[in-house]
């Protein structure tokens, strides 16, 4: 079933290759579409168009070009959350929470008018004021309300303590608040808000672009320190103190010429500014000035491979339910059919069940059952909602598609800490959703997906025994001591099972005797889906992890894999090895986001083929490769090529394991892994991708490397897995001396623009 959207006229869709195109219509197959600046229009069916939409940089722009969103690009320079700049980030969500606050004042007074002698929170002075004064003690109690500053001080030590839970904050610390914004700023704020569709870019303020910008000082006082520079830039290489020194002597004989005259002396300019006014030169042409044009390009000549440069939703209801899977056994009969020592060994925990269901269908969007109600898992969660899971559906053995998926108009959640975070409600209004938290302890709020729990339990252990569990006491290698989450793993396959193939083809009630498929099929071709999903690279920029990596002359180096363009080649020559702002998607390995002068650039990494690859998958496999081969420093050939055929493979399958611990990572997390793991193991860039053989392996022709490959012991044949036929693992070839691999054919010098 293909999905349908609705197109307002004034949107801007942004196709693969970077056609802009805008919607004049919709016919019964199909739209009508007209690439912007034209007056032709194309017909484009439903699944072509959904065809182009599966491409990395799609992107949807809703009521781009009507007026009140130009206003609002004009003022803040940027035209989605995706560009705002990180460091001012924490401020555009305080300035979002304080004009939501007031939005939600707002409404309760439209809906519950206040007695006559109290204030009605308005577009008024004493209004907006109003709204401040209800709302301040919960927006003091959010994590954005602190400032920077002491926000960093109070989390010196680690945030979270050994039992999970938040540390607090040493009595007699300082914490400093920001304070609420007046009446004419909320009111200004409110504005900005609106004009921009609701969504947090329009609060960005844009205070780089102010200042004094006049030159404190005349032409003859900068004409000096300006030959201090100069003196600088020269092969004698004079030291940064020597030549502000000798800017000082000349500065003060000078001035005795100028006394003599009867002139005004020249003032003096401080090494601070002279210090940054050196550093304006770009690195290339300090190092070109000091030490040579040779010596520049050698060293700040960026080195890369030659790679090419490539709506159902209304309301969505989240709930957590806990589950004690012990009880579960006992229920579904397993608990009968295990021996003592099975029994005292599985997991007394109760785990968290977390769903969401599409309010209209019935149908369950996602489900994760994870220990404990983070917001990871609650971000996996959403994200999973946002997919389609016909994939993970297949892996597990359903037989009906699970490709129920849409970017909702509004979710109701509970009061969990999970859905209370700045993280989780940013990312829902990255994606434009409207965030409802029913108030606690009224479940009727959210019937639908607490019922659903309901039917869960009561139909779905009647089918758990005989489908999955029937011979769990019957395995031989089934240790729940060793492996404690191998229990929940099957819960939860049969949990997709029984979602799938038997929940979404049952006549619900909720739907007069229809099933959920069949109401989701029908809904869709009578009015589609709310929203457009977003692409890879607009998912990265909402669930992206936030890292920050030193540049470096192969570009940006994460778990072992190297990420490069042109404009990394290109700040590398002028600003030298810095640190960078990056954003990773951790389930697709094969692009990051590196920020470059306030604007946030896509880079592909230099490993082809690794789109849609996780870093679970990836870390599985490196692991498997340090367990079967001995790895010193760097990666062999026959190391690389069999760990990425093995992630090429879990990339093409798009195959995602259920969410039953959810694999989630951090920049911790990720630094963690680089540590422990990835210490020594560093995958080679490979060549230009236009030169795969089309059809065949990609690593038919094997992957280069620098250096020689290292030599080893060959395997035994008699030493494989269990179940498993394995040949021998071939030894790497000695390389030749007209190999490939010779860094004059394989490698080039990008050379900056002098």
């Amino acid at each position: 079933m293909t999905p349908r959207y609705r197109i307002n006229e004034a949107d801007r869709l942004i196709l693969g290759g970077g056609q802009t195109l805008t919607c004049k219509g919709l016919t019964k197959t199909g739209y009508l579409l007209q690439p912007f600046g034209t007056d032709l229009t194309d017909h484009i069916s439903f699944k072509d168009f959904e065809e182009a939409r599966q491409h990395p940089d799609f992107r949807h722009r809703p009521l781009y070009y009507s007026e009140p969103r130009a206003r609002a690009r004009a003022r803040t320079l940027i035209e989605s959350n995706d560009d705002i700049p990180a460091e001012e980030l924490p401020d555009v969500r305080w300035r979002e929470t304080c004009v939501l606050a007031f939005h939600d004042e707002e409404a309760k007074d439209l809906r519950n008018p206040p007695p006559p002698d109290q204030q009605r929170v308005n577009r008024t002075k004493a209004g907006f004021e109003e709204a401040m004064r209800r709302a301040r003690p919960q927006l003091m109690q959010l994590d954005c309300a602190k400032k920077a500053a002491a926000k960093e001080a109070a989390q010196s030590r680690p945030s979270l303590a050994k039992s999970g839970m938040r540390r607090k904050i040493r009595a007699g610390r300082a914490v400093v608040f920001r304070s609420l914004p007046g009446a004419k700023t909320l009111q200004r704020w409110t504005l900005a808000y609106e004009e921009a569709g609701c969504e947090a870019w329009g609060l960005r303020q844009c205070h780089c672009n102010s200042g004094n910008y006049k030159p404190r000082f005349t032409a003859d006082e900068h004409t000096m320190m300006m030959e201090a520079v100069y003196a600088y830039l020269d092969r004698k290489r004079p030291t940064l103190e020597q030549c502000y020194k000798d800017y000082g002597d000349k500065l003060i004989e000078e001035n005795n010429k100028r006394a003599e005259n009867g002139q005004p002396p020249l003032r003096r300019i401080g090494a601070s500014t002279y210090r940054a006014r050196v550093k304006r030169v770009s690195r290339f042409h300090r190092d070109a000035a000091r030490h040579g044009i040779e010596y520049a390009i050698r060293k700040n000549g960026g080195v890369r491979r030659k790679f090419d440069v490539t709506r159902i939703g209304e309301r969505v209801e989240i709930d957590g339910c806990k589950v004690s899977l012990i009880h579960m056994a006992a229920e579904s009969g397993i608990w009968a059919k295990m021996t003592a020592e099975q029994k005292h060994k599985v997991p007394k925990e109760r785990w968290i069940l977390l769903r969401a269901i599409d309010v209209a269908s019935k149908c369950i969007l996602a489900e994760v059952i994870t220990p404990t109600e983070t917001t990871k898992a609650a971000a996996v969660l959403l994200r999973m909602m946002i997919s389609d899971k016909t994939p993970l559906a297949a892996a597990m053995g359903a037989k009906t598609p699970w490709n129920y998926a849409c970017v909702p108009h509004s979710i109701a959640t509970d009061g969990g800490a999970a859905f209370r975070s700045d993280q989780f409600r940013q990312m829902l209004a990255d994606l434009g959703i409207i965030f409802v938290a029913p108030q606690v302890g009224q479940p009727n709020k959210r019937a639908t997906v607490e019922r659903s729990f309901g039917t869960t339990r009561t139909q779905f252990l009647q089918h758990f025994s005989g489908q999955t569990f029937a011979n769990v006491s019957d395995k031989g290698d089934y240790d729940p001591g060793k492996n404690a989450s191998l229990f929940v793993d099957e819960l939860a396959r049969a949990l997709v099972l029984y979602d799938v193939d038997i929940y979404h083809n049952t006549p619900h009630e909720g739907l007069h005797g229809e099933t959920p498929r069949a109401c989701w099929q029908r809904l869709m071709i009578e009015s589609g889906c709310s929203r457009i999903t977003p692409g890879a690279h607009q998912q990265r920029a909402i669930f992206g992890v936030h890292l920050s990596r030193k540049l470096s002359k192969r570009g940006i180096r994460i778990l072992g894999l190297h990420y490069q363009s042109e404009d990394l080649a290109a700040l590398l020559a002028e600003k030298g090895e810095i640190d960078l702002p990056v954003r990773i998607d951790p389930d697709d390995l094969g692009w990051i986001s590196v920020q470059i002068s306030r604007t946030w650039k896509t880079i592909p990494c230099a490993t082809s083929s690794l789109q849609g690859a996780s870093i679970q998958a990836w870390l599985s496999v490196v692991e498997d490769q340090r367990r079967r081969y001995d790895i010193a420093a760097a990666a062999s050939r026959p190391v690389i090529a069999d760990a990425l055929r093995q992630i090429r493979a879990i990339a093409a399958k798009a195959e995602r394991r259920f969410g039953i611990s959810p694999h989630t990572y951090d920049a911790e997390a990720i630094s963690r892994a680089e540590a422990e793991m990835l210490r020594g193991f560093d995958v080679p860039e490979e060549r230009t991708l236009q030169n795969a053989v089309p059809g065949g392996d990609p690593l038919a022709q094997g992957i280069p490397v620098t250096g020689p490959t290292p030599s080893r012991k060959k395997r035994s044949a008699t030493l494989h897995e269990p179940g498993l036929t394995t040949d021998p693992t071939p030894d790497a070839p000695p390389p030749s001396q007209n190999s490939e691999d010779d860094d004059g054919d394989g490698w080039t010098m990008e050379t900056p623009n002098v």
